[in-house]
């Protein structure tokens, strides 16, 4: 098992939960509504990989 790429994940995670907290903190923003924003911004950026 590589340990750097499980702490990478688990720190990546965690930054990605604590945008989402400040979002909704910060913003009128819903959960649900960022999640959308998440996944679209998954979808979006798994297409440009591929070019």
């Amino acid at each position: 098992m590589d340990w750097f790429m499980i702490l990478k994940a688990f720190i990546i995670g965690g930054l990605i939960c604590v945008i989402a907290q400040i979002l909704i903190d910060k913003t009128k923003l819903t959960p649900a509504r960022i999640l959308v924003i998440y996944v679209t911004s998954g979808v979006i950026l798994g297409g440009l990989r591929n070019i």
